[in-house]
């Protein structure tokens, strides 16, 4: 691997800086910190939740599972009908798609979003979208718990 030269050190360490003082910022608003671990808490009840199904889904399909399985939607329907649930498609996708544009992201990747790096259009989206994104989650979490 090639060695950074003083000048490309000191350029990462600043934008190691920005990124810190964004982030900070962001956790110094207490109610928006509040908002964005409330979502994820929530969100991780959904995915704990459906990755049960997944991993016995893919054991049966596959002979195997990962130990970290990842949310797919090419086999989330079918995943959750081998398990005997109905379940729209779109609601679905809206929880574990991959849909990325502003206003229509899926739950999953507002939570990557806000998890793996704090995005502030994120961060909005989730509050601008709450009641929605929750209305989805709840619906998901009613139907695995009706069964």
């Amino acid at each position: 691997m090639k060695e950074l030269t003083e000048l490309g050190k000191m350029r990462l360490r600043g934008n190691v800086n920005k990124e810190f003082e964004k982030i900070e910022k962001i956790y110094q608003n207490k109610s928006l910190t509040e908002t964005l671990n409330k979502y994820k808490n929530y969100f991780n009840l959904c995915e704990s939740t459906y990755k049960v199904i997944l991993r016995d889904y893919l054991i049966r399909k596959d002979g195997k599972a990962d130990k970290y399985l990842k949310l797919d939607m090419r086999q989330a329907p079918a995943a959750m009908k081998f398990a005997g649930y109905v379940i729209d498609k779109e609601l679905l996708s809206r929880m574990f798609g991959s849909e990325e544009k502003r206003g229509k992201c899926s739950a999953k990747v507002l939570r990557d979003r806000v998890t793996h790096s704090i995005d502030e259009k994120a961060a909005e989206e989730i509050v601008q979208r709450e009641k929605a994104l929750y209305k989805d989650m709840d619906a998901f979490l009613d139907i695995v718990r009706r069964g």
